[in-house]
C-alpha cells in the first residue's frame, strides 16, 4: 500500500510552539523487539487497540484514542505520571523501582526512559533488556498478574505469552538524518478541500491513496499522522482532535531536530499500532506500542 507524498512541515503559531515545544525531546530509533508486541488483534490489555468511534462514525462502542475504562488512563485527563497510583497492587512506587532497576543495568550513561505507564487494575510492570550496549539499547515492557523481576527468564522463554506493553529503543547514529524514519512534510499551503480544523489553531491535511486515508498535522518540531483503511470509514479527525487536546496540557520531549508520531489502524480498525520517534543529537529514540494513542503519548511524555 503506497504512502502518499507528504508536504513540507512548517512551524505553527507561536502559542502552539510554546505549548508544544516540549512536543519532542530526545531521539530514539527502533527495530522490532526480540519479543515483539502482540500481533494485531491479540491485545490482552484493556485500553489497547481499536478506533475512535466516539463521534458516531462507526458504532462499536470502542474508543481507542485513550478514553478507556482503565483507571488513570492518559485519555481520561488524568496525568500520565499518576496513572499507576491506586490502579493496582503494585502502585507507582513499584513502577519507579522497576525503572530504577532498568537504569542500574543499562550500559548507556544517563539514559532517558519512560517513567509512567497506564496499567489495568491488578497488573504489574516489568521489563526485559534484549539489547544493551553503551551506544544503543532496547527494552521490552510487560504487564504481569504478579510482580516479576526485570529480565526474568519467564518473559523471554520460548512460548511465553506475557503481553508486551511497549518496546523502547535508543540508538546512536553517525548521521541520524540518513534514516527514513522522519517524513518530509509541507503544510504551509494546504488546499481548502484537504484542510481540517483540529482545534487550538492547528490545521491538518487529509489525503487518500491506495485504499488508505491519511491525516497529517504539525506541532512544533513534531509531525503527527494517522493512517487507516478507507473502507473502514474511521473518524481520523476525531482521533486527531483528542491527541491535539491532550498535547495542549502534556509536553512531549523537545527534539533537537525532528519528531514523528505515527498512528496506524489496520483493516477493521479494531487495533492500533503506534510508533513515536524523535532525534536528540546523534541519537534516535523510538517507542512502539499497541496501546491507544493517548496512552502511547503518555509514555513518551513521561520520558526523562
Amino acid at each position: 500500500m503506497s504512502k502518499p507524498k507528504l508536504w513540507k512541515t512548517i512551524p505553527v503559531t507561536t502559542a502552539v510552539l510554546l505549548a508544544l515545544a516540549g512536543c519532542g525531546g530526545q531521539d530514539t530509533k527502533s527495530s522490532s523487539p526480540d519479543n515483539t508486541p502482540p500481533a494485531v488483534g491479540e491485545q490482552a490489555q484493556s485500553g489497547s487497540g481499536g478506533a475512535d468511534f466516539s463521534n458516531g462514525t462507526k458504532d462499536s462502542g470502542a474508543d481507542t484514542t485513550g478514553t478507556t475504562g482503565t483507571e488513570g488512563s492518559a485519555g481520561s485527563g488524568t496525568s500520565a505520571s499518576n496513572s499507576e497510583t491506586g490502579s493496582n497492587g503494585q502502585g507507582q512506587q513499584s513502577v519507579n523501582e522497576v525503572i530504577k532497576d532498568i537504569r542500574s543495568q543499562l550500559k548507556m550513561k544517563n539514559a532517558s526512559l519512560p517513567t509512567s505507564f497506564t496499567l489495568a487494575k491488578g497488573k504489574n510492570l516489568t521489563a526485559s533488556i534484549p539489547s544493551n550496549a553503551s551506544e544503543a539499547f532496547r527494552i521490552n515492557f510487560y504487564t504481569t498478574d504478579q510482580p516479576v523481576a526485570v529480565n526474568d527468564a519467564s518473559l523471554t522463554d520460548s512460548g511465553s505469552k506475557v503481553p508486551v506493553l511497549a518496546s523502547y529503543e535508543v540508538k546512536t547514529y553517525k548521521d541520524p538524518n540518513s534514516t527514513d524514519i522522519f517524513p518530509e512534510t509541507d503544510l504551509k499551503d494546504i488546499p481548502k478541500d484537504m484542510k481540517v480544523d483540529l482545534g487550538h489553531g492547528i490545521k491538518g491535511m487529509v489525503e487518500g491513496a491506495a485504499g488508505s486515508q491519511y491525516l497529517t498535522w504539525e506541532e512544533g518540531r513534531w509531525t503527527l499522522q494517522i493512517r487507516s483503511v478507507s473502507e473502514d470509514k474511521m473518524n481520523n479527525p476525531g482521533i486527531a482532535k483528542k491527541m491535539v487536546d491532550y498535547l495542549e496540557s502534556h509536553t512531549l520531549p523537545v527534539p533537537k531536530d525532528k519528531g514523528f508520531v505515527n498512528v496506524e489502524y489496520p483493516s477493521g480498525g479494531k487495533s492500533v499500532n503506534v510508533t513515536i520517534s524523535w532525534q536528540d543529537g546523534k541519537q534516535i529514540h523510538q517507542l512502539h506500542t499497541n496501546q491507544v494513542p493517548l496512552d502511547a503519548l503518555g509514555m513518551v511524555v513521561s520520558v526523562k
